[in-house]
């Protein structure tokens, strides 16, 4: 399997909704890969490149983002075109990690096909704002989605990468997150939003029936513990993994110990242990 970098060609699957693009690298376990509202498949381009002996892994690129047509504006909307991305992929059950927004889809399809989910990592998420389209945080992104519109690409990524990323973070790793995020597309982003901002998923949490783990970043301020707490206390089988140091892009800012905690996860033998 080819090195992902940059250049790296998408693959293009046709699903109901139209196209979806994705990326695919390794051998090894079936992991599919949810990234986060200001990401895309390229956000995992170092678990692709570095877990590709262990693990067989597709990274999507969700409707509206890199070269994914849009597919509505509801997380179920988001759920079903990863349902049937998923069993279009893969036969039999598969591990899913999904960061941020990636893990509420991720969640969706834990909760509304259990037999196709092996196990899930959720990893910088939370359960849903349940929020209204009159309310306060709706017009926070609106907002996002407005500078997103208007503002120079780079410009806007910089802007996206300071919000994830501690004061601290490798100069390296602000550039990388700053670049994907400028990559993002209207009409991807403003669905997603509204449809994470919309979502409420914590009355159902115990739907989920695969073991999961829990990341936090003790640095995160999009996503910190205090918002991943219903999912420790309403998902039956769960674990929790705290990085220190950490902000909302733990993938990138340490990738030893995230692909660490990814393999510890879904390779370990047993599903209770």
């Amino acid at each position: 399997m080819s090195k992902v970098d940059h250049g790296e060609r998408r693959n293009r699957l046709g699903l109901e909704h139209g196209g979806l693009s994705f990326l695919h690298a390794g051998r090894g376990a079936p992991v599919v890969l949810f990234h986060g509202l200001n990401g895309n498949a390229e956000s995992w381009r170092y678990q692709l490149h570095d877990l590709a002996d262990e693990l067989e892994m597709w990274a999507w690129d969700a409707p509206g983002y890199g070269d994914s047509d849009i597919a509505g504006e509801t997380l179920d909307d988001l759920a079903r075109v990863a349902i049937e991305f998923i069993k279009r992929i893969v036969p039999g059950p598969v591990n899913l990690v999904g960061h941020s927004m990636g893990g509420l889809v991720a969640m969706r399809v834990a909760m509304l096909e259990p037999g196709l989910v092996q196990r899930l990592v959720l990893s910088c998420t939370h359960p849903g704002h349940g929020l209204s389209g009159a309310a306060a945080s709706d017009q926070r992104y609106q907002r996002r989605l407005r500078e997103l519109q208007e503002l120079p690409g780079p410009v806007y990524g910089e802007r996206r990468a300071r919000g994830m990323l501690p004061a601290d973070a490798d100069p390296a790793v602000f550039r990388e997150v700053a670049r994907i995020a400028a990559q993002s597309r209207p009409e991807g982003m403003g669905r997603a939003a509204l449809a994470i901002q919309r979502a409420s998923l914590q009355a159902e949490l115990s739907r989920i029936r695969a073991p999961s783990l829990v990341i936090t970043g003790d640095q995160d301020r999009v996503a910190p513990l205090s918002k991943a707490e219903p999912l420790l206390n309403g998902i039956a089988d769960v674990r929790h993994l705290a990085l220190d140091g950490l902000g909302h892009a733990p993938y990138m800012e340490d990738r030893r110990r995230y692909n660490a905690a990814l393999t510890d996860f879904l390779l370990r033998r047993d599903a209770s242990g």
